[in-house]
């Protein structure tokens, strides 16, 4: 488990560390796509800060032992 999980709220591009030729490593992620960001950090920034991620997860969507997939458990 994601010790702080942020829900992203919109649509972002995010532009995060370089490929060994010196461009820039940019990624589309989607809203409602969970990561794990610290409050505040320059990584929180990358994806647009405090107005664009919730650490707020509804338990609905938080999963527990009754609602989680047990297909690849073995008897």
């Amino acid at each position: 488990m994601s010790q702080y999980p942020q829900r992203v709220l919109t649509d972002v591009l995010v532009t995060w560390g370089k490929h060994a030729n010196g461009v820039p490593v940019t990624t589309f992620t989607r809203h409602g796509t969970v990561a794990d960001i610290v409050p505040g950090s320059a990584l929180a920034a990358a994806y647009g800060g405090s107005g664009n991620l919730s650490g707020v997860i509804p338990a609905s969507q938080r999963g527990d032992d009754a609602c989680m997939d047990h297909t690849a458990v073995s008897n």
